[in-house]
C-alpha cells in the first residue's frame, strides 16, 4: 500500500523511537484482543498490508471491506429493530405499536419457548412458559393478533423462529398476509432458520436430528427465493449472536456463521440452484461485544471474507451475491444485575461499534434484561440509544470513518487471516450438521465457556459490579412481568381454532405431510395448505418428530 522507499525510511525512525522509549513501564496486564490477539503497542504503515483496491476498494464494489452500498448511511440510515415479543400477540402487537410511534423502523418477534421447540400450549411439560419468554405464535390466530394494524406492506418484520418450527410459523404468516388482501411477493423480512442457535445457541426440546434440520432450513430458502414465492424475504439469518453469547469468540462466532452458510449453500446448489439464485438473500444476525476496535474489525473482515467466498468457491456472477450484509444486536452477556443503569453505557458503546462498523439493522438490548424481560420505559431508552447515535454524533456524514487506522486495518486483517483458518478446521469435520451430530461443536462452546468464565473468575476479563467494585444485586429497578393469564387465554385461541376448522380436510393434509417428509420432498407447499386449514405449529412438529425422531444432544459439559 506504500512505496518501499517510504516504508523503509518509517522503520528506520520506528526503531529510533523504540530505542528512545525501551525502558518507559507499561501497566502489568496482557495486551491482547477478547479473542486473544497480541496487540502491539504502536501500529504504523509498516503494518498495513495488501494493495488497497484489492483488499479494501469503495464502498458498494467488491470486496465490500468498506460497506455493502456505495452511501452507506449518507443514502439510509441503519434499519432499527428492536427484539420484542411478551405475554400474547395482543401484548406484543401493542409493544411493537408504542415503538413504531416512537421511531423504531423494524419489527422483530421473539418467540416463546413453546414456539421455538414446535409444542402447542396443550403440552403440560411447557405450558407454565407460555408468553414467558417472547411471544407464543401457535396458530393462525396468533398472527392476526400480532400484526393487527401494523403496515406490514411497508415495514419489515423479522420472525425470530428456527428450522424446526420456521415452516409452520412463517407459512402463517404468509397466509395471513394472502387473507389481507397481500402479495406475499412483496412482503419484506427475516426469518432466524439458523440450525446452530436452535442447537449449541441453546439446549432444544425434543427436535428432529441435524441432517433433517438442515434440509428443513433449506427448504424454506428454496421456497421463498429461488421458487420466487416470496423473494424479497431474507429466508435465513445466520446468527452468530446466540453462540457468541455462549463464550466463543470474534473469530469463531465468524467461522461458525461462514462453515454454517456454505453447508447450506451446498446443499441448495446439489438439488440443481446455483448461488446466484438466492444468495444475495442470506443474511448475519452478529454480535457487538466489549472489545470496541476487535469488533469493528471483525465487520470489515466479513464483509471481505464473504465477497472471496461467493467469488472463489461459488463463482458468483452478481456482484450483490458478494454483498455480506448483517444485523447486530449489542451483547447481552456484557449485561449485568448488578448496577443496571451502567447497561445503559455498554449498550451505547456496543452500537456505535455496530454502527461505525457498517451494519445494516440494528438491535440495542435494554438495560433491566440481565433482570427480566425489556420493560417499555428501557425498551424506549434503547431505541434512543441508536436515535442519539443517528441524529446527534455525526458517525454518519462518511462512509467507514475508521477505514485507514493503521490498528483497524492490521486488526482487520489479522481477523481475515484467523477466520479461514477456523473455517478450514470446521471443514475438515464435515458439513455443519456432522460438526453437530459428531458433538465437535458443542465441545468448542464447553471449552469457549471455560476459557471465559476462567478469565472471569481471575479478574483478566473485567465487569463493573461484578468482579470489580462488586455490589449486591440491583433490588430498585421495578421488573417486568409478563401476563400470568397468557397460558389461559393462548390455550383458549387454539381449542376455538380446533373448533371451527375442518379437522376431516386437515388430517388428509397432515397425512400428505407425512409422505411428504418420507420421501424428503420440500414441505413448504404442504405446510402452506395444512396452516391454512388451521394447523397448528405443534401438530406439524409432530409430525416431524413422528417421521424422522428425536435427536438427543452430545453436550459436553
Amino acid at each position: 500500500m506504500y512505496d518501499d522507499e517510504y516504508l523503509e525510511n518509517i522503520r528506520r525512525e520506528k526503531e529510533k523511537w523504540e530505542k528512545k522509549y525501551k525502558d518507559v513501564g507499561e501497566r502489568d496486564t496482557k495486551f491482547e484482543t477478547d479473542s486473544g490477539i497480541p496487540v502491539k503497542r504502536l501500529y504504523t504503515p509498516l503494518d498495513v498490508k495488501g494493495d488497497y483496491l484489492e483488499e479494501l476498494g469503495f464502498p458498494g464494489q467488491p470486496p465490500y471491506t468498506r460497506g455493502p452500498y456505495p452511501t452507506m448511511y449518507r443514502g439510509r440510515i441503519w434499519t432499527m429493530r428492536l427484539f420484542s415479543g411478551h405475554g400474547t400477540p395482543e401484548e406484543t402487537n401493542e409493544r411493537w405499536k408504542f415503538l413504531y410511534k416512537h421511531g423504531e423502523t423494524g419489527f422483530s418477534a421473539a418467540v416463546d419457548a413453546l414456539t421455538f421447540n414446535g409444542i402447542d400450549p396443550s403440552n403440560a411439560d411447557g405450558a407454565p412458559e407460555v408468553g414467558t419468554s417472547g411471544v407464543p405464535l401457535y396458530c393462525i390466530d396468533s398472527l392476526f393478533a400480532l400484526t393487527e394494524d401494523i403496515p406490514i406492506d411497508k415495514i419489515s418484520v423479522a420472525l425470530v423462529v428456527e428450522p424446526f418450527t420456521a415452516a409452520p410459523v412463517c407459512s402463517m404468516y404468509f397466509n395471513m398476509a394472502k387473507k389481507r388482501g397481500y402479495d406475499i411477493r412483496n412482503l419484506m423480512g427475516t426469518t432466524q432458520n439458523d440450525i446452530l442457535t436452535m442447537t449449541v445457541g441453546y439446549i432444544p426440546y425434543k427436535n428432529v436430528p441435524p441432517d433433517h434440520l438442515l434440509r428443513l432450513a433449506c427448504d424454506f430458502i428454496e421456497w421463498t427465493v429461488p421458487m420466487g414465492n416470496v423473494p424479497k424475504w431474507h429466508p435465513i439469518n445466520f446468527t452468530g449472536y446466540n453462540y457468541r453469547e455462549g463464550g466463543i469468540d470474534a473469530v469463531q462466532e465468524l467461522g461458525f456463521v461462514f462453515a454454517s452458510a456454505c453447508s447450506h449453500i451446498d446443499e441448495i446448489v446439489d438439488r440443481g440452484w446455483k448461488a446466484d439464485d438466492f444468495v444475495n438473500r442470506l443474511a448475519f444476525h452478529l454480535s457487538a461485544h466489549k472489545d470496541f476496535f476487535e469488533e469493528i474489525a471483525k465487520y470489515r473482515a466479513a464483509r471481505r471474507i464473504w465477497a472471496k467466498l461467493m467469488k472463489n468457491r461459488y463463482e458468483v456472477e452478481d456482484p450483490k451475491s458478494m454483498q455480506f450484509r448483517f444485523h447486530v444486536q449489542t451483547a447481552g452477556s456484557s449485561l449485568t444485575a448488578q448496577l443496571p443503569k451502567v447497561n445503559i453505557i455498554r449498550t451505547a458503546i456496543q452500537a456505535l461499534e455496530a454502527t461505525l462498523g457498517g451494519c445494516q439493522s440494528l438491535h440495542t438490548n435494554s438495560f433491566d434484561e440481565a433482570i427480566c424481560l425489556p420493560s417499555k420505559e428501557a425498551a424506549l431508552i434503547a431505541l434512543r440509544t441508536q436515535q442519539v447515535i443517528s441524529d446527534e454524533t455525526r458517525i454518519t456524514n462518511t462512509v467507514d470513518p475508521l477505514a485507514g487506522s493503521y490498528y483497524v486495518e492490521w486488526l482487520t486483517d489479522e481477523i481475515e487471516e484467523r477466520v479461514w483458518n477456523y473455517m478450514d478446521k470446521i471443514e475438515k469435520v464435515g458439513s455443519i450438521d456432522k460438526a453437530l451430530s459428531t458433538g465437535w461443536l458443542y465441545k468448542e462452546m464447553r471449552d469457549a465457556f471455560h476459557k471465559r468464565q476462567k478469565k472471569m473468575e481471575t479478574g483478566e476479563e473485567i465487569t463493573l459490579g461484578v468482579n470489580k467494585y462488586p455490589v449486591p444485586y440491583d433490588e430498585v429497578t421495578d421488573v417486568f412481568r409478563t401476563n400470568d393469564e397468557a397460558m389461559k387465554i393462548e390455550r383458549e385461541r387454539v381449542e376455538k381454532l380446533k373448533k371451527r376448522r375442518d379437522n376431516d380436510k386437515l388430517e388428509e393434509i397432515l397425512d400428505k405431510l407425512r409422505t411428504v417428509c418420507e420421501k424428503e420432498e420440500n414441505v413448504m407447499p404442504v405446510v402452506m395448505e395444512a396452516t391454512k386449514e388451521g394447523a397448528t405449529v405443534g401438530e406439524v412438529c409432530d409430525i416431524y418428530r413422528e417421521i424422522w425422531g428425536i435427536w438427543e444432544p452430545p453436550l459436553a459439559i
